[in-house]
């Protein structure tokens, strides 16, 4: 038996079809992959590998339809001027990147790319590109998909940012750090009225009409907010950062950096507040639709 050269294939030889692992390396569970793509398809979440190009159409096609559906909101003020910042720094990071030599294709394609959804896939060839659908209860549930995948671009654009702090953290580029901490802070702050975007219409049009296109027969049982992969990255990286953040050396300017954590954390309890106040409003006997699965099913829940 000869041995071949490393990296040459003898001919002759047909080459197996590629193996599909996870990026977790462990094998897939069939429950939460599926779970995981109901979520994504009910709020019209498509996985690929978009180029910047893509990217960007479809921040400006959430753009377009968020503008022309904030004016008939019941947001005040400040919620309307927090989403509006967020949009500013998703923008203002798209473009930056169009900057970057190495983040430019050759040539801008004309259709996306392979496995990448075009404008009319992931907007949805039923559903118009801004303003209202003409009744009650369509507006209610168009808007509560489209406050998600304003969300949804939101934490996008802050795992984005994560990642730069991080890196200022391990150059020791203090301010740099100490102003991507308040970009930080301000999406935060964003996605806090992002939420209150989404649910905003009466709770009973949320009971009667919303809650139920997330339940069976339409959905699998146990729909739920923690299948949110961006939303998992963002947790994790926060954790990340906050512990890196602790570890400052006293050398460095530590007064700004720690007023801009105290802030960030602020941030943070806010949008947890702000969340726990829609769901009592939506949901008043606190019951998640997981919650009500795992009690139905007698599935332990989480933490017990």
């Amino acid at each position: 038996m000869s041995v071949e050269r490393e990296g040459v294939i003898p001919s002759g030889t047909t080459s197996p079809a590629p193996l599909n692992l996870a990026a977790d390396s462990r094998v897939p569970s069939l429950a939460a992959g599926a779970a995981t793509a109901d979520y994504e398809r009910y709020f019209r979440i498509v996985r690929g590998a978009p180029d910047l190009v893509s990217w960007t159409r479809d921040v400006v096609r959430l753009q377009t339809a968020v503008l022309a559906d904030l004016p008939a909101t019941g947001l005040d003020a400040l919620q309307r001027a927090d989403v509006l910042t967020g949009l500013l720094h998703a923008s203002h990071i798209t473009l930056t990147a169009w900057l970057r030599p190495r983040s430019l294709p050759d040539e801008p394609p004309d259709e996306p790319a392979d496995g990448a959804p075009d404008e009319a896939t992931a907007t949805g060839a039923d559903e118009p590109a801004g303003g209202p659908v003409g009744d009650d209860r369509g507006d209610a549930l168009r808007r509560w998909k489209l406050g998600h995948q304003l969300f949804h671009l939101l934490l996008t654009t802050m795992n984005s940012v994560l990642d730069d702090i991080l890196s200022e953290v391990r150059g020791a580029h203090w301010a740099s750090v100490c102003r991507d901490l308040e970009r930080l802070r301000a999406l935060y702050d964003a996605a806090t009225a992002a939420m209150a975007y989404a649910s905003d219409f009466p709770a009973s049009v949320y009971r009667d009409d919303v809650r139920p296109t997330m339940e069976p027969p339409f959905l699998a049982p146990g729909f739920s907010g923690t299948l949110n992969r961006e939303h998992q990255v963002m947790a994790e990286r926060m954790r990340t950062l906050l512990d890196a953040l602790g570890d400052v050396p006293r050398t460095v300017p530590a007064a700004a950096i720690r007023r801009a954590e105290a802030l960030l954390r602020a941030a943070q309890r806010r949008n947890r507040r702000a969340h726990a106040v829609i769901c009592e409003r939506c949901v008043p006997d606190g019951a998640s639709l997981l919650q009500q699965h795992r009690a139905r099913t007698g599935e332990r829940s989480w933490g017990s």
